[in-house]
C-alpha cells in the first residue's frame, strides 16, 4: 500500500512524462470523442436510454442530481473501452436567466459532470463475481489507482470525469512513458487485496472462453465465413498445446493488473496538469506475475487509433524488441530492491515466462473476440480482431519455437 509521499513522487513523475505528449492531438477514436452507441435500456419503464440514465443519477448520486428535471439532463455516449458502454452524464447549470438548474452552496463539492460506465454484456457470462469487482474498484479508487467512484450500482457505475484520451502505441514506446508504466507495475505488484491468492484464474478464463466461442453461431453469412476461417485455426486442440507451453508455471504469484494494454492507458487532464492514467482494472486479480508483461507486449502490435472498420491495425514489427523488454523488465525489478544477483535472476525469468504468456495472451484475446462478436452491440471488427489475434498467436509460437 503506497504512503502519501510515495504518491506524491508518482504524481510529480506523471506530470514530467505527460509534457512530452501532446494531449491536445486529434485522434479519431480518443477516449472523449463523442459516437453514437447503443442505448441500453434496463428498466422497463423508461422508453430510451436517456431517461434510464436520469433514473441512475437521480437514484444514485443525489443532490442537485436527485432535484434536477429531465430538461437539465445531458448524457453523451464516448468511445474508448470495447467491452462496457461509456457516457459522460452532466447537469444544465442555472445562470440567472436561462432554464436551468441552481446548485446549492451546500452543494458546491456535488459534480456535475460525471463518466458512467454500464457493463457489457459479456460481463454476464465471464463468471465474474459482481461483489468482488465492486470491492476491488472501491479499493483501488482510495488508493488512486483509478478515478474516484461516486456510486456503484448492479448494472455499473459512476466515475469522476477528467478529460483524457488513449495513448497510442507509438507515444507507448517512448522511454519516458514506458518506464513509468514499468513502475505502475511494480507498484500494482505489491499490493496485498482481500481476494484469493492462487493463480488459478487464468486456466478458469482460458477454458470459460474456449467453450462459449466454440459454442458460437451466426446467422449472418459473412460473420459465419468469418468464424469458420478462425476455427480453422484448430483452436479448440491448440488450448491443450498452449496450457502444455505455459503451465505448470513456477513464477511468482502476484497481484496483476491482467490488461496493461494500449487501449488502458490515458493521458489525463490539460497543458498545465497532465498525468498517465492506467484504467481497465476491472480483470485484475492474483495471476502469474510475468503475465503482465506478456500481455503488455504482445498488445503493442495492435493500433486501435483508426476510424475505419474493422476499428484497429495490427503490425508485428511494433512489438518491443528484446532489448526493449529486457530493459522495461530491468526498470521493473529496480523497484523490487533485491540483491543484484536475486535481481539478474528475477529479470531473467521473467523474460522466459513473458515470451510464453505472450501467447497466453494473444489466445484469450481471440477467444474474447469472438464472443464478443456474438454479445456486443459496440461497433468494432471483432470477430477481425479474433483472427488477427490467432495469426498473432502462430507467428509467435513458430518465431520463438515454443
Amino acid at each position: 500500500e503506497r504512503n502519501k509521499k510515495d504518491m506524491t513522487a508518482d504524481q510529480d513523475r506523471c506530470l514530467s512524462i505527460a509534457d512530452s505528449v501532446d494531449i491536445e492531438s486529434n485522434y479519431t477514436r480518443a477516449i472523449t470523442a463523442e459516437c453514437h452507441l447503443p442505448h441500453l435500456i434496463k428498466n422497463d419503464n423508461v422508453t430510451n436510454f436517456r431517461e434510464q440514465a436520469f433514473q441512475w443519477v437521480q437514484t444514485y448520486l443525489g443532490g442537485p442530481w436527485a432535484r434536477a428535471e429531465l430538461k437539465h439532463f445531458r448524457c453523451k455516449g464516448m468511445r474508448g473501452d470495447l467491452t462496457n458502454y461509456l457516457y459522460t452524464c452532466k447537469l444544465i447549470l442555472w445562470d440567472g436567466e436561462n432554464d436551468g438548474l441552481k446548485i446549492l452552496k451546500t452543494e458546491k463539492d456535488i459534480p456535475t459532470k460525471v463518466t458512467l460506465k454500464v457493463y457489457g454484456e459479456i460481463d454476464t457470462h465471464q463468471g465474474f463475481n459482481s461483489v468482488e469487482m465492486m470491492t476491488l474498484n472501491i479499493i483501488l479508487a482510495e488508493r488512486h489507482y483509478v478515478p474516484k467512484i461516486h456510486a456503484i450500482f448492479p448494472d455499473g457505475r459512476f466515475e469522476e470525469y477528467e478529460k483524457s484520451r488513449q495513448l497510442r502505441a507509438a507515444e507507448i514506446r517512448k522511454a519516458e512513458v514506458s518506464n513509468h508504466l514499468a513502475d505502475f507495475l511494480s507498484d500494482y505488484h505489491k499490493m496485498v487485496m482481500p481476494f484469493g491468492k492462487k493463480a488459478g484464474r487464468l486456466e478458469q478464463m482460458l477454458d470459460h472462453y474456449h467453450s462459449m466461442a466454440l459454442s458460437v453461431e451466426f446467422e449472418d453469412e459473412d460473420k459465419a465465413k468469418m468464424l469458420k476461417k478462425i476455427i480453422r485455426y484448430n483452436i479448440d486442440e491448440e488450448l491443450e498445446t498452449l496450457k502444455d507451453i505455459c503451465f505448470p508455471c513456477h513464477d511468482e504469484v502476484v497481484f496483476c493488473h491482467n490488461n496493461l494494454s494500449e487501449g488502458n492507458i490515458l493521458l489525463c487532464g490539460h497543458k498545465d496538469d497532465r498525468r498517465i492514467q492506467v484504467v481497465g482494472s476491472d480483470l485484475s486479480s492474483y495471476n502469474y506475475r510475468s503475465y503482465d508483461f506478456g500481455h503488455f507486449f504482445a498488445s503493442m502490435q495492435f493500433d486501435f487509433g483508426s476510424s475505419k472498420y474493422p476499428y484497429f491495425e495490427r503490425d508485428r514489427s511494433k512489438i518491443p524488441t528484446e532489448q526493449e523488454r529486457r530493459e522495461f523488465i530491468i526498470r521493473y525489478s529496480r523497484r523490487l530492491n533485491l540483491a543484484v544477483a536475486q535481481q539478474k535472476i528475477v529479470e531473467d525469468k521473467i523474460y522466459e515466462y513473458s515470451e510464453k504468456f505472450m501467447l497466453a495472451s494473444l489466445f484469450l484475446r481471440g477467444l474474447w473476440g469472438i464472443v464478443q462478436a456474438d454479445v456486443s452491440e459496440l461497433q468494432f471488427g471483432y470477430l477481425d480482431y479474433a483472427l488477427a489475434s490467432f495469426q498473432a498467436y502462430f507467428e509467435h509460437k513458430i518465431l520463438n519455437d515454443l
